[in-house]
């Protein structure tokens, strides 16, 4: 199937890199945008939402007015279930709210057959739940008690909200995830402070806590190995 448009959601530059083939960049709103063609024809748009549900909200609203024909939601997630590891990639087969004004989302048989039909790697990745946070779930028991209460078994901060633009404009949704860290990994909290808000890094920041607190980088080594793992394990979706 190709001649067709596929729109991406993505929170981070990086992800976006990563998913992305060799593209031109623009602007949609006061978002960055990405787009191209891809192996096999289709186009593309991936619009580089920044972090939180609320700007995925803004940034996949404006995508859906472009009628795609599947909006994808596609990035990094934090592993809750022991299983998932570094780089592997999982497709939501439906997604849990934690957020007051976000209802769940449950896969329909039209979302699953576009999402086989335009998303090469689909049928071979695992599926299962997912959950949408406010904000990054850093240690092993942060991340088992979420796991337990919702049976997700990966959370991110924006999918949920891709998925309610997606559903009001009535164009089919998919979720595909790379784990980051694994249920077992704890993540520092200072790492937050290497992306702004628009999912751009920021590595002066970085720097500055490993000042204050050199053995930081002993943490923040084995994290960024495996947040490499995800980022080319992004770069197998459209292979």
């Amino acid at each position: 199937m190709s001649n067709k448009l596929i729109g991406i959601v993505a929170a981070m530059e990086q992800e976006a890199s990563a998913i992305c083939p060799v593209s031109e960049k623009s602007k949609l709103g006061k978002f960055e945008l990405l787009s191209g063609i891809l192996p096999g024809g289709n186009k593309f748009m991936c619009v580089i939402s920044g972090i939180g549900a609320e700007r995925a909200l803004e940034a996949a609203t404006l995508l859906a007015q472009k009628n795609p024909n599947i909006i994808l939601s596609a990035g990094v997630s934090g592993g809750l279930a022991h299983g998932p590891a570094a780089g592997d990639l999982l497709a939501a087969s439906s997604i849990h709210s934690e957020l007051a004004d976000h209802n769940p989302w449950q896969k329909s048989e039209n979302d699953v057959d576009l999402s086989t039909a335009l998303l090469p790697a689909y049928a071979k990745i695992p599926s299962g739940p997912m959950v949408t946070v406010s904000k990054p779930v850093l240690t092993p028991k942060d991340k088992t008690s979420l796991h337990d209460k919702t049976g997700a078994l990966a959370a991110d901060m924006e999918s949920i909200a891709v998925a309610e633009a997606a559903t009001k404009a009535g164009i089919p949704f998919a979720c595909i995830r790379a784990i980051s860290d694994a249920s077992t990994r704890a993540i520092p909290a200072e790492s937050l402070e290497g992306v702004d808000p628009s999912g751009k890094t920021k590595l002066k920041p970085i720097l500055k806590a490993i000042a204050s607190r050199p053995s930081l980088v002993l943490e923040l080594i084995p994290m960024g190995v495996d947040y490499s793992k995800a980022l080319k394990s992004l770069g197998r979706i459209f292979i």
